[in-house]
């Protein structure tokens, strides 16, 4: 599938998207694991699109985001989230939001997002209902 994940590394002052190698908890093929920390903003919310769009042309279906370094998520980045959200589910794909910080968790309360996004405490608690 992919061998060099470093090129799906984003940075952009504080923010930071990179994939995670993991052999500890079993996945579905066509997964990836991504660790966000920062701010997901307009300013880097495009670059984000792009990248998993691009993930999705090359056949991965399983987005898991770790965002308990995420520090602030704005609109552009819920759009984000939704987009590819949208995008997945049409070929019985997903996105997981695993662990989001407080600050996170408050918006997607308050935009009533938490009911359709798929948040989980863990990576483990994630990929355990596949």
């Amino acid at each position: 599938m992919i061998d060099d994940w470093s090129e799906y590394t984003i940075e952009s002052g504080d923010f930071k998207m990179e994939a995670i190698q993991q052999n500890h908890i079993p996945l579905p093929p066509h997964s990836v694991i991504f660790e966000l920390s920062g701010e997901v903003n307009l300013y880097n919310s495009q670059m984000i699109k792009e990248t998993l769009e691009t993930l999705i042309a090359e056949g991965l279906l399983y987005f898991f985001l770790i965002f308990d370094q995420v520090s602030y998520i704005d609109s552009s980045g819920l759009g984000v989230c939704l987009g590819v959200h949208s995008r997945l589910s049409k070929n019985k794909g997903f996105i997981r939001i695993i662990s989001p910080s407080e600050k996170v968790r408050y918006v997607l309360e308050l935009t009533k997002l938490k009911s359709l996004l798929q948040i989980f405490p863990t990576l483990e608690q994630a990929s355990q209902t596949i």
